[in-house]
């Protein structure tokens, strides 16, 4: 099998740090309530924050990794199909890379929120 391609990577990471940032935020706010500290913001960020991951940025990547997929099964089968796929991909990861990265800021955002939250 060939090298997994840059774009690929790319989408990967994208999806990965957004995943992290999620498992990172979903700790946090478990130590708050272990801690007895809950309150009803912290469950509509945690809330917010599940809802990027599993509706906004998997809709958003739906296309790519679908074009990902597809790269995998031509880069075996088909290698001219492979490089069109590919300049698909790239296209799609240049579009949604925007959104996805201010998705991710508010993830962040999120994560500083619950951070002082945990550590007043």
């Amino acid at each position: 099998m060939p090298e997994r391609p840059s774009a690929i990577k790319r989408l990967d990471s994208l999806l990965s740090a957004a995943m992290i940032a999620h498992e990172a935020i979903f700790e946090m706010h478990r130590k708050l309530i272990a801690a007895d500290r809950a309150n009803p913001e912290q469950a509509r960020l945690l809330e917010e924050s599940a809802r990027i991951v599993t509706v906004e940025l998997s809709g958003l990547s739906a296309n790519a990794r679908q074009l990902s997929t597809q790269w995998s099964e031509q880069s075996v089968l088909g290698p001219e199909d492979a490089a069109r796929t590919l300049t698909e991909l790239e296209a799609e990861l240049n579009r949604i890379e925007l959104p996805f990265l201010s998705l991710h800021k508010r993830q962040r955002e999120i994560a500083t929120r619950l951070r002082s939250m945990l550590e007043s």
